[in-house]
């Protein structure tokens, strides 16, 4: 079969390798060389930065983090882990690492939580007063915009109604994302679609977008779905939240995997899609090493009829996955819990914000019947990954949404276009960021770390005011802006 010309792969492969590191069976040698390493990189990282690999005793280590232990040990750093206790250190291609992640199960999901829990201590239960740090005043602060809309009257959270088009490895049911006797107010299957199955297996289109539980990534879009819109209220206080809990969320089922470059056509016509089925936000946290004009061309499609695509950076290699590379989306990088850049982020001039991306407390997914609901949370604080600054994000941009009325900024930008309300959404967002841990020359990480109360807070540009961005693929476009 022919390649159709629209899906054909742009760019090159990044050539510098992955390292992966492969330490003795004995639990006490594994633990000597992990505090070993975590003072090496402390402030700037976490053991957590770690992607996992198919064995307790083996792990990656991402180009970001690789770069960090180079400034601290010089061309000597590799030498430096075997002095730890490693008993091999060597160089994994990136495209064989991806092939890694995008077919087989190689990848245990669970292996890297595992593997460092002995040196890391549970996450505390979260009190009246103190909510998880991702969504408080140390990460994008949604609990004092939560506030700014009761302050000013509102008896129900406005964004609700807010429709956040999802595109990863489907849904399952979980108390938290509102389900309870096989249906939710939150997630809206019947409005999403499910093109995984069709496209790699020849079966029909499934009317359902439920996840398959295919690993590495099983429950993916569950957990994620979460961090946008969770809402889980337990005895004393210690809940749950998403960044717009109990926004509206549609599931697109594109994939079994983060890395998506064997899927991109169905993740160019998924974002079509929730473009068409009315979704204001569309969130992609997941991305592919090369791009297509195929996946440029939806990115398009969505900027100018006025929906807020928001795209993962991408972790493990520094460069910044499609589509997030692309212009005219908000691409998030990552942050650990004191603000500074999150050592296994992408980052690049492509970057516009940051957002929490280590330490975030996650639902726990579970692969149920249908009718059945998950209720619990992780017990340890040890998500990571873009994908968690690119659902702050999206959750970010349903409460900007509500706060100036979807129905008002249409009107607002009706005579130069509706490309306006994405082009208006990202400009504030980069001038009220919070720099945070950043070197205020370093704009790898973009503007900042998000601030959604401070966005809330800045008035909108008038409509014919704003720059419109470069289509997607086309020279780099540093922001909208007027």
């Amino acid at each position: 079969m022919k390649l159709d010309p629209l899906d054909k792969p742009q760019g090159k492969l990044p050539t510098e390798a992955l390292t992966v590191v492969q330490l003795p069976p004995e639990r006490a040698v594994q633990e000597a060389f992990l505090r070993n390493l975590q003072l090496a990189i402390r402030p700037k990282a976490s053991l957590l930065a770690l992607p996992p690999a198919a064995r307790p005793d083996t792990f990656f280590i991402p180009q970001p983090l690789a770069d960090l232990l180079r400034g601290n040990f010089g061309r000597s750093w590799e030498r430096t882990l075997k002095d730890w206790g490693a008993l091999s250190v060597n160089p994994m291609p990136v495209d064989a690492y991806a092939s890694l992640a995008m077919h087989s199960a190689a990848l245990a999901a669970d292996a890297a939580s595992a593997k460092l829990s002995a040196l890391s201590p549970p996450s505390a239960a979260p009190g009246r007063a103190a909510l998880d740090w991702h969504i408080g005043p140390g990460g994008v602060n949604a609990v004092a915009a939560w506030r700014m809309f009761a302050d000013r009257g509102d008896r129900a959270p406005p964004w609700t109604a807010v429709t956040i088009g999802h595109i990863d490895t489907g849904y399952s049911e979980h108390a938290a994302l509102g389900w309870a006797a096989g249906a939710s107010a939150t997630v809206q299957p019947s409005r999403g679609e499910d093109f995984y199955d069709e496209s790699l297996y020849g079966r029909p289109r499934r009317d359902d977008p439920r996840d398959e539980w295919i690993a590495p990534y099983q429950g993916h879009g569950t957990r994620i779905s979460a961090t946008i819109a969770g809402k889980l209220e337990l005895a004393g206080g210690a809940g749950f939240y998403g960044a717009a809990p109990q926004a509206t969320v549609i599931p697109y089922r594109v994939t079994d995997s983060v890395i998506v470059d064997h899927v991109r056509h169905l993740l160019a016509r998924a974002i079509r899609q929730a473009v068409d089925d009315g979704c204001q936000v569309i969130n992609v946290s997941l991305g592919a090493l090369l791009g297509s004009p195929r996946l440029a061309s939806a990115i398009d499609y969505a900027y100018e009829r006025g929906v807020i695509v928001v795209c993962a950076a991408g972790q493990v290699i520094r460069w910044v996955i499609h589509p997030g590379c692309y212009n005219r989306c908000v691409t998030m990088a990552g942050i650990g819990p004191d603000r500074s850049p999150w050592a296994a982020s992408a980052h690049g001039r492509t970057v516009d914000l940051a957002a929490p991306a280590d330490g975030i407390r996650r639902v726990r997914a579970e692969f149920l019947p249908p009718g059945q609901t998950a209720a619990s949370l992780e017990p340890r604080a040890d998500g990571d990954g873009t994908s968690y600054a690119t659902a702050l994000c999206s959750g970010a941009a349903a409460l900007w949404l509500a706060w100036h009325g979807v129905d008002a900024l249409r009107e607002r930008y009706r005579a130069s276009g509706a490309w306006q309300i994405p082009a208006a959404f990202k400009w504030l967002a980069c001038q009220s960021a919070a720099r945070g841990g950043f070197d205020p020359h370093d704009e790898e990480y973009g503007a900042g770390v998000l601030d959604i109360p401070a966005l809330l807070r800045l008035p909108l540009p008038a409509d014919g005011a704003l720059h419109k961005a470069e289509v997607a693929d086309g020279p780099f476009d540093r922001n909208e802006r007027p």
